[in-house]
Parts: C-alpha cells; structure tokens; sequence
C-alpha cells in the first residue's frame, strides 16, 4: 500500500515513459546529434510520397537529398559519397534501379558499403522484408512512414560510426537483431 501512495504523485501508469527513458540514457548521442547533422539520401519514384517523406526528415532535423529514382540516387552516392550518412530507399521503383538493385550497388562499392540503407515499401510481406535484409539492408520501414519511425534513424549512422569494423552485409542483420533485442533506442 505504501508503494501505490509514494509513486502516485510521479505518475499513474507503471512503465516509464520515452522522456523518462531517454533521460535515463547516456548523454553520448546527444552529443553525436548536436555534432552533425545527418544527411539523408532519400529515394523515391513518387513525387508527393517523396515530398511528404522529405518533410517528416526535415522536421526530425536531418538534411535531405532527394532523388527521383535508383540512377539518380547512384549518381548522386558516386558523386558524394562520404557526404551522405544514410540511404532511405523504395524497395520497388519503376524507370530500371530497384531498391534492391541500388542496395546491392551500394554493398559492393569500396565506399558505399558503409553508408547504413533502410529500405521503404507498402508491400512489406514477409518475402521483401527478408530480402531487403538478407542483402544487406540496415532496416525496413512499412510505409505509409510516421514521423517516429524516422526520429531515430540516425542511430544507424552512430551505430556504423561507432562499430570497430566497416564489415559488409552480414553485421548490418547481426546488428540490426542486436538493436531489436536491447531497449537501447526504443
């Protein structure tokens, strides 16, 4: 009884809430935020799913580069390539690179590989989520996206900055279970 009496002036629902938690985190990646601004290539065949997407990273504070389509956005990696910190790509894009194809370029270009890449569909069966991490894809977003979801991409970006190998596909879906298995950024 004494317990219910001391916490009901803090708050009525037992689980902490986000503030709460984030409060509770080392201050590191505020610093890592408040350091750089995280540049966000995104890809998208759409032009009013690409504007919406767009805003949503703005108002979560990253930069965008948008780019129409799978060649756009290879251009673009090629010609900026340590200057991009994150992809965030449609899986199905009509007009020649698919996510899937662009994805597979970025995991076998020397640089690129790096650079974490989150996939982004409405068909987000079981087949294409598994597909888009068995090549290498950082992560998965269903869409339609919501602005939560975009928040904490940047843990990707301090994830690899922090990570002691640059290793290719196969510790980007180790990673990824790891992430999903602590409460680290939820």
């Amino acid at each position: 009884m004494d317990r219910h009496h001391h916490h009901h002036q803090q708050q009525q629902q037992q689980p902490p809430s986000p503030q709460e938690e984030h409060a509770a985190q080392p201050r590191c990646w505020e610093e890592f935020l408040h350091r750089k601004t995280i540049r966000v290539l995104l890809v998208e065949t759409d032009d009013s799913t690409r504007q919406v997407v767009t805003a949503l990273l703005r108002h979560c504070m990253y930069q965008v580069i948008p780019a129409e389509n799978g060649h756009q956005a290879w251009a673009y990696l090629q010609d900026m390539q340590s200057n991009i910190d994150l992809v965030l790509t449609e899986v199905f894009m009509h007009g020649g690179l698919s996510g899937i194809d662009l994805l597979g370029r970025i995991m076998n270009h020397e640089v690129c590989k790096d650079i974490p890449v989150i996939m982004m569909s409405s068909h987000d069966s079981m087949g294409t989520v598994l597909s888009c991490l068995s090549n290498g894809a950082a992560d998965f977003l269903a869409k339609p996206i919501r602005k939560n979801e975009l928040k904490n991409l940047w843990a990707h970006v301090w994830r690899r900055s922090h990570s002691s190998s640059g290793s290719g596909s196969g510790s980007a879906i180790q990673t990824q279970i790891k992430l999903n298995g602590t409460n680290c950024f939820s």
